[in-house]
């Protein structure tokens, strides 16, 4: 309502007197004579995200009781447009128009020009704002980080983005040699996860991916750079990957391997014959029991070369399943490689002291021990656990956390080898058993 028209309503409901039907107001709030336009613009300004463009309408309407004339439309400014016809027209009282705008980028106008005598120019503010790609960001595993041969290790991310919601952006993980990693959505607070498995993944150096799409096709990634170790890890020992020999037998019932019952001359070998390992970079942790008997013979974690070996079984007795026919103990034959045996019993002439002891050799030549070192009592003493980190020339040894050998050692390391264990008894007896085997071959520095 204009100024006048309002005045004269308030002078009407004033005085009784006054016959304000003789002012003929109207819509337009014009007073006397043929009435004005009175022009409406909406919305008054538009702001969008744009992704790449994003299309908005304005309504210029005649809310006058005459005719509005618009002598002239355009848009002004930059990363507006409209392919409207912007050539001058009039709109009877109540009559409208809508003009489509394409915004892409940036900031401008659309000015309209009218006969309205109290607004003849109206300007209605657009901003155009591009959609901004998602934020991400990985937040686990640690960049440089090298994967252990064992289960799974947990991907941890973040996203976000400033026009969808977290959990509508497309997400992938993406390895770059095994390929995806999972593609879940992310929770509604932008966490986003996936696993890596060991079982399923390559070893070596390899970058891992993580990507976000939004709705407007705006794609950003993190990425980061792993090494996944080589080898293998087995709680469950499967006949099916291994080679048994002798009295060598895996328990389904109990989850173990058992190289020996506690029998007497029993020789028995167990040796992962699906992958091989390096002689000379390796890491190997495993549980050993010895029990139960009366008193021998031992065990060896044995590389066995590949390339010169003729069987999976050595020497009984003394020969703790690995060792040759030129010591006087044992009938072989040798198994070529290196050793690391746990020996329970004293061969007299063999042996320095009638402890328990490490030894170590290669070739399974038991008359040229290259280390030999005492051992506390381990017969009916439960379950032990075993480390060997060869990094040739430097070996060292661990048993329940305490390191017996640490040192380098002479010899040839190099070569491809079946990762096995062997164990013997002779007159007198023990079980030999062997769980939780886990092998690292050494394909990250």
């Amino acid at each position: 309502m204009r100024p006048t028209a309002l005045l004269i309503a308030t002078l009407c409901a004033a005085t009784a007197l006054l016959a304000c039907s003789d002012y003929k107001l109207s819509g337009g709030g014009d007073v006397g004579g043929g009435g004005a336009p009175d022009i409406a613009v909406t919305p008054r300004a538009i702001s969008a995200v744009t992704c790449p463009s994003s299309d908005r309408t304005v309504t210029v309407t005649n809310e006058g009781d005459a005719d509005l004339g618009i002598a002239a439309v355009a848009v002004e400014g930059e990363g507006w447009s409209t392919a409207a016809d912007t050539a001058g027209f009039t709109l009877a009282p109540g009559e409208g128009r809508v003009f489509t705008l394409t915004g892409t980028e940036g900031s401008g106008s659309l000015r309209f020009e009218s006969d309205d005598p109290d607004e003849p120019v109206v300007r209605v503010p657009l901003e155009a704002i591009p959609d901004d790609p998602p934020a991400v960001s990985i937040s686990s595993p640690a960049d440089g980080a090298v994967l252990d041969v064992s289960g799974a290790v947990a991907l941890r991310g973040s996203v976000a983005d400033d026009f969808d919601a977290a959990e509508a952006l497309s997400i992938t993980w993406q390895g770059s040699v095994d390929g995806v990693l999972g593609t879940d959505p992310a929770a509604p607070d932008g966490e986003v996860q996936a696993s890596w498995a060991f079982a399923d993944r390559s070893p070596g150096e390899q970058v891992i991916a993580l990507s976000a799409v939004d709705s407007c096709g705006n794609r950003a990634s993190d990425e980061l750079t792993v090494c996944q170790q080589a080898g293998y890890s087995s709680d469950e020992l499967d006949i099916d990957s291994w080679h048994f020999e002798g009295a060598a037998r895996w328990s389904e019932a109990d989850d173990w391997l058992e190289l020996t019952p506690a029998v007497e001359y029993a020789v028995g070998s167990a040796f992962a014959t699906d992958t091989e390992v390096s002689g000379a970079s390796v890491q190997i942790r495993f549980s050993f029991y010895i029990g139960d008997g009366t008193g021998a013979d031992g065990i060896s974690l044995t590389a066995l070369d590949t390339e010169r070996m003729s069987g999976f079984l050595g020497g009984s007795g003394c020969g703790i399943g690995y060792g040759d026919d030129g010591a006087s103990c044992t009938d072989g034959p040798a198994l070529p490689g290196w050793s690391i045996e746990v020996d329970t019993y004293y061969n007299e002439g063999q042996d320095p002291t009638e402890e328990d002891h490490l030894m170590f050799t290669f070739d399974g030549d038991l008359d040229s021990s290259l280390v030999w070192v005492a051992l506390p009592e381990l017969e009916d003493t439960g379950w032990h656990e075993l480390e060997a980190l060869v990094e040739a020339p430097r070996v060292i040894v661990r048993i329940d956390g305490v390191s017996y050998i640490d040192q380098d050692i002479e010899g040839d390391f190099d070569f491809p080898a079946y990762v096995g264990f062997t164990a013997a008894t002779g007159g007198l007896t023990n079980t030999h058993l062997i769980r939780s085997l886990e092998v690292t071959d050494y394909a990250c520095e």
